[in-house]
């Protein structure tokens, strides 16, 4: 594995707590370009190695290239790596990882980019991430210019995947979305559409997971990353990861995946952010309450007042309900207890 380290705001003086996220992310990243970890992506997402067994994958992956941002604090020796991504301030871009990927010996070759992504929020991050993915895919095939091919030899291209591995998943969202471009015949009629099948994004939404009440994914993908990032027990961790996935823990990944959970008060960002996110849901129900309270008072029914506020009858339902068996004390945070009550006795009958 190659090593080199990133030109950003990060070699400046940090904090040490922003010192501490930003190696939280390097052991991340280390993680992601384990090649064991890189052949469970590629056999998910790249077609061709679909139906491989991952032992069978791993020699086809290339030596990675990885950016830390604190390299002096993982121990590793830095090589300088002649990469077009040296600085996002000249209109350049910072690759996490980035490693070639070999079909069929070498008949086929691929340039895969993988990226850490902890939110794709776009209060967050300042733009849609969805943008972001697409100049990585353009640029991916325009630094090929020169170096893979030269003057008009465009067949001489290799396919691209820039996938980005994203933390911020709420519970019943883990999803893969693939972004590519697609032909479509507006007119006429052609024996075979050509199609353009060289460049290939991917946007892989996993959750952050307590150990008690798992919610295991039912992709495989998914499940193995969302537990390689749980807060579980390392000994359990990697009890499941062999036994369930076949992960081999050398002492390298195994000692990455002790040190990411030592170093960071990364679970407390999500534990944070989650409560954040909580207490908006719990006030915006309590808004709807408030709402609905104030048409019962007007003699209004539920469809009128499903109308008038422009939800569901069958969300409207239970506050008008349990409003009702309060009158005349319409008290929002006993009418929210009680509907939240309800809502919990339901769902272990």
């Amino acid at each position: 594995m190659i090593y080199r380290k990133a030109r950003t705001n990060l070699s400046k003086t940090l904090s040490q707590i922003e010192l501490d996220k930003a190696t939280s992310d390097d052991y991340v990243k280390c993680i992601l370009a384990d090649p064991q970890i890189a052949a469970y992506i590629v056999q998910a997402l790249v077609k061709e190695f679909n139906d491989m067994e991952i032992e069978d994958i791993i020699p086809c992956i290339g030596e990675a290239t990885v950016t830390l941002s604190q390299p002096e604090r993982l121990g590793v020796k830095i090589s300088n790596v002649d990469n077009e991504s040296i600085d996002e301030e000249d209109g350049k871009i910072i690759y996490d990882i980035k490693f070639p990927l070999y079909y069929n010996g070498k008949e086929k070759e691929f340039i895969i980019n993988v990226e850490a992504q902890k939110s794709t929020k776009k209060s967050k991050l300042g733009y849609k991430l969805e943008n972001r993915i697409a100049y990585y895919m353009g640029r991916m095939i325009s630094a090929q210019k020169g170096t893979e091919f030269v003057n008009s030899n465009y067949d001489n291209r290799k396919s691209i995947y820039t996938i980005w591995i994203c933390m911020d998943t709420k519970q019943k969202d883990d999803s893969i979305i693939e972004f590519g471009m697609k032909s479509n015949l507006l007119y006429g009629s052609i024996r075979e559409i050509p199609q353009i099948d060289l460049i290939n994004g991917a946007l892989i939404n996993i959750r952050t997971r307590e150990t008690k009440n798992k919610n295991i994914s039912k992709n495989k993908l998914i499940a193995m990353l969302e537990e390689l990032f749980s807060r579980s027990e390392l000994i359990d961790k990697k009890r499941t990861l062999e036994e369930e996935y076949g992960l081999k823990m050398s002492v390298e990944l195994e000692g990455r995946m002790n040190e990411m959970c030592n170093v960071s008060d990364y679970w407390e960002e999500v534990a944070l952010e989650e409560g954040k996110e909580l207490g908006e849901e719990i006030g915006e129900n309590k808004k709807l309450i408030s709402m609905v309270i104030k048409k019962i008072k007007k003699n209004k029914s539920v469809n009128e007042i499903s109308d008038d506020l422009e939800e569901k009858v069958d969300t409207i339902l239970p506050i008008y309900k349990t409003a009702l068996s309060m009158k005349p004390d319409y008290d929002v945070d006993k009418i929210y207890s009680a509907l939240n009550l309800s809502l919990k006795q339901n769902k272990t009958t």
